[in-house]
């Protein structure tokens, strides 16, 4: 095991980008705490933006604490290791998953992370693309493979394609950040028949990642091309929007018995991000139900409960991550780096992105550069 230790000295106070109050956010200076039993410390050097961080900044969605720290993923060099840490050393280029508390989220210059959300990286992977991947990337395995019941593989790229490797399964949203990963754990896990919507201007990509039929989910036939293509409707989608539209989209090619998964909120509208007084719902609110077909299954994913399943929490990110990264079976998303002006500077431009739904299959990463 080993012990705690240092490269070099670290700031007692530190950087960071919170949210004060629903509405405001600053930078502001917060103790640079010490990994306890099981923890490390990473120096941040860059940070992955989701719509999510926007809804706490803007709304105080779902926030309890002030300041509360925003940013879900990120990525840089370990600095300290407590007690009890397994597979990481001091100076180990490392992602995290940085959504456990105010104290370990991403958006500040030194972020204390539990092992069990942190993966080491390889040699040459670049660490701007590492901070795309862990929020998504655990979304759609512990959605795949957990929520859906889909068979979890025992070793990335399968070697006996899984009994149902043919099973038609929709992912709505491809070309978002978890619809990406979705698409690529889906190919790794032996799955032929992946069907993909997405802007026109993603199709080759997705189809690159495994897709084996793409739909522009602006088509008004997309419902007609989707049964033709699969030669009637489908048993599993993965709604990575969970938007009024799309439930509305996905219910004319879902099977009666099939089953959705929703990732959470649901929101109203047609936006990841809608206007301040658009709802959104941890269940299907009763004005959505019509949707969907009576006898469907709703999968509601949450993903910060993955840990609750024990096996994801300790070989997620610690082990089943690296491996695929090794491989190179999983690709970090289209890197929109935020490196120019002040870091509130920077973070400001990827928020409007975000507000007003500018981000299409890139990733908005910003870079924290160390005073």
């Amino acid at each position: 095991m080993s012990a705690p230790t240092t490269t070099c000295a670290t700031p007692s106070t530190h950087r960071a980008a919170a949210a004060l109050s629903p509405g405001h956010w600053d930078i502001i200076s917060v103790p640079t705490a010490a990994p306890g039993s099981g923890e490390v410390l990473i120096k941040v050097e860059y940070v992955g933006m989701i719509p999510f961080d926007t809804y706490v900044a803007d709304l105080g969605y779902h926030t309890t604490e002030w300041p509360m720290v925003l940013g879900f993923s990120c990525a840089g060099t370990v600095a300290r290791v407590g007690e009890g840490v397994p597979g990481l050393d001091v100076g180990d280029r490392v992602t995290a998953f940085s959504y456990v508390s105010s104290r370990s989220k991403g958006l500040q210059e030194y972020s204390v992370q539990p092992y069990q959300v942190v993966a080491k990286l390889p040699a040459d992977f670049p660490l701007d693309g590492a901070a795309t991947i862990p929020d998504n990337l655990v979304t759609a395995f512990y959605t795949l493979f957990n929520q859906c019941g889909l068979p979890r593989p025992a070793e990335f790229p399968v070697r006996t394609p899984p009994a149902k490797a043919a099973l038609p399964i929709l992912v709505y949203g491809a070309g978002s950040s978890s619809g990406q990963y979705t698409v690529q754990l889906l190919r790794a896990a032996g799955y032929t028949n992946v069907l993909a919507t997405a802007s026109a201007h993603n199709h080759a990509a997705l189809r690159e990642m495994g897709a084996k039929h793409v739909f522009d989910y602006r088509s008004k036939t997309m419902a007609e091309e989707i049964e033709q293509a699969v030669g009637g409707k489908v048993a599993l989608v993965v709604d990575c929007i969970s938007t009024e539209t799309t439930l509305e989209a996905v219910g004319k090619v879902l099977a009666p018995d099939g089953a959705i998964a929703l990732l959470l909120p649901v929101k109203d509208g047609s936006q990841l991000r809608g206007a301040p007084a658009e709802g959104m719902y941890f269940e299907v609110p009763d004005h959505m139900k019509g949707y969907l077909p009576e006898g469907v299954k709703k999968l509601l994913v949450r993903t910060f409960l993955y840990q609750n399943d024990e096996y994801l929490k300790e070989n997620l990110m610690p082990k089943i991550l690296p491996q695929l990264l090794e491989k190179g079976i999983i690709h970090a998303n289209p890197v929109r780096l935020m490196a120019e002006g002040t870091l509130k500077e920077r973070i400001e431009v990827a928020m409007d992105l975000l507000r007003n739904n500018k981000v299409s299959r890139e990733k908005l990463v910003v870079k924290i550069d160390h005073e």
